[in-house]
């Protein structure tokens, strides 16, 4: 009888402590995923397309582009744009988010944009004293390779 309850006491141990852990895990995945759908919809919003579309328009492709003459509302929704993927390059970096994830539904999209705002980037490192959006360019870099 003492060797059955020390069984049952052993035994009970080892299933909270599985069904502990595999509920961490359960949650884990939960909490990337819906972080994943946060950021995504981060990415999507309004401002934000409109960030990248003034980066493809307003400086890419432009060699000769004059970052002083562009308005400073365009360039108030670049720098937006770009934080929010610096904010998504952090998220993938630290392992909030599948990298992999993110790199399958936005990363030529987000690639590009980094590239294509080269140009700003570089000047606003001119004119503050670093680089401004680190884990952006870094995100960019990994997911053209």
């Amino acid at each position: 009888m003492q060797l059955l309850s020390l069984i049952i006491s052993l035994v009970s141990v080892l299933v909270a402590v599985v069904v502990a852990v595999w509920g961490f895990r359960s949650s884990s995945r939960s909490e990337r995923l819906r972080m994943f759908f946060d950021l995504q919809e981060r990415y999507l919003s309004e401002p934000v397309r409109v960030g990248r579309r003034l980066i493809h328009t307003a400086i890419a492709g432009n060699d000769h582009v004059i970052i002083t003459d562009i308005p400073r509302e365009t360039l108030s929704s670049i720098g937006y744009t770009l934080a929010v993927m610096n904010t998504i390059a952090i998220c993938t970096e630290v392992g909030y988010v599948d990298e992999a994830l993110i790199a399958r539904s936005m990363g030529r999209s987000f690639a590009t944009a980094v590239y294509a705002a080269l140009p700003y980037i570089d000047h606003v490192e001119s004119v503050r004293g670093f680089r401004p959006y680190p884990y952006a360019e870094r995100f960019a870099a990994r997911l053209r390779a």
